[in-house]
């Protein structure tokens, strides 16, 4: 593009002219597009007429501005003040930074400035008809600098950089530093200028020294990017993996377990200081001190509960842990049953021994008698046979006395057997 500034020529190249690069409005929108005011063709102009006529370029990023260029058609009013603003929000340039206004307006106006949003306001607060042909904007690109824009600015600069030197006058990106950002923080040092230190939670002492991430992961206890963040409640240990359940309202040390109350545990575990150790089957409740008696495996270690199919006999409830009544008086019943039994096995034992012992006395006194008979002389036949007989009613005695006896003894045992076989059957 090509101006005449007092009889010079300046010439303004597409490299360093903002504008080419940008997008412009106009308001109202006029009678022919508002993009003729940069097309780079200073004889093809955007018009509009009406009230509050602004023109504005968007620059589409913030970029260094040391001027711009104005060429105006025949068709302006020129009663009024001629304002120019920039901003880095399109409806907020009333509120931003004023760079020109007065009575006049020339074709080149110098400035240094950075935005991002060009406005324009011709003069005319009431009914105005303007005409602009080319719209002009002096810099570089945020990434250039040099006298055509040809060189790039450091990669690290926070913002455009100086259109001479080159150097970031923003300052840099987080994690580095020098006039052209060129240097990274130190090892443990991170963010903005390298003022901020790398987090203690870090399993290392070094950090990424842009974002601060721990190179290494966290220490036990800690979590997040930074190694900042604790492990959310009843969680510890290593990336928070590991879950401390048995503790009272699942409070602990986020880096190794140790419960916060540690006079009891959650029910299902046995009391110590961690609260990670739970029940042996076969037993639930608060440490465990609770049995159940299922019939189909354990219960729950936490709640009791029994899995389906009842409970093992004489015990009832959902943990199978309540005494049963009904099965309390069948067992009483059985030991007296067996009781019972075990009494008349008892004596009928006793009463078998004492028929022997009776039997085998008998026999002993008779081979005596017998003995003692035959050195006797016989004195009479008569005194004879009443001798036999009184050993024959003996002997029947006792022969009758025994049968009975053992008679007794048989009928109960037999009697005894069958009602203990009875017994097991029906049970």
């Amino acid at each position: 593009m090509v101006v005449k500034n007092e009889g010079q020529e300046i010439i303004v190249t597409s490299v360093n002219n903002l504008a080419s690069y940008s997008l412009v409005t106009q308001i109202p929108s006029g009678s022919v597009p508002a993009s003729l005011a940069i097309d780079g063709d200073k004889f093809s102009c955007s018009r509009t007429k009406g009230s509050s006529v602004t023109f504005q370029v968007d620059l589409m990023e913030a970029s260094i501005v040391t001027g711009i260029l104005l060429t105006f058609g025949e068709i302006n009013s020129t009663e009024g003040d001629h304002a120019v603003y920039a901003s880095n929000t399109s409806s907020g340039w009333k509120s931003g930074t004023v760079l020109y206004k007065e009575k006049t307006l020339p074709t080149e106006i110098d400035f240094f400035s950075i935005f991002r949003y060009l406005t324009y306001v011709p003069p005319g607060d009431s009914y105005t008809s303007f005409e602009i042909c080319e719209i002009g904007v002096i810099g570089c690109p945020p990434t250039h600098y040099g006298h055509l824009c040809s060189r790039s600015c450091p990669k690290n600069c926070k913002g455009p950089c100086d259109l001479e030197s080159g150097s970031c006058i923003f300052g840099c990106i987080n994690g580095w530093t020098g006039n052209t950002c060129a240097r990274a923080c130190n090892s443990g040092r991170h963010g903005e200028n390298c003022v901020e230190e790398c987090s203690a939670n870090c399993l290392i002492p070094q950090c990424n020294h842009e974002t601060g991430e721990c190179i290494n992961g966290c220490k036990d206890g800690w979590q997040g990017l930074n190694c900042i963040q604790k492990c959310p409640t009843g969680q510890f240990g290593k990336n928070c993996s590991e879950f401390c359940e048995g503790c009272l309202s699942r409070m602990c040390s986020n880096v190794d377990g140790l419960c916060e109350n540690t006079t009891a545990c959650n029910p299902g575990y046995i009391y110590e200081e961690y609260c990670n150790k739970t029940c042996d089957m076969w037993h639930f409740g608060k440490n465990c001190t609770k049995n159940c008696y299922c019939l189909r495996g354990p219960c729950n270690v936490f709640t009791g509960d029994c899995p389906s199919g009842g409970c093992k006999n004489g015990w009832q409830g959902e943990s199978c842990d309540e005494v049963s009544t009904k099965s309390g008086s069948v067992a009483a019943a059985d030991n007296s049953v067996i009781s019972t039994q075990i009494g008349l096995f008892i004596g009928g034992f006793l009463l078998g021994a004492l028929t022997m012992l009776a039997t085998y006395l008998l026999v002993i006194i008779k081979r005596k008698l017998r003995t003692k008979q035959g050195k006797e002389k016989e004195t009479d036949k008569t005194q004879s046979n009443g001798q036999q007989q009184y050993d024959d009613v003996q002997m029947e005695n006792v022969s009758s006395t025994y049968q009975d006896l053992m008679a007794h003894q048989t009928r109960p045992t037999s009697n005894d057997y069958d009602q203990i076989n009875t017994a097991y059957v029906n049970q």
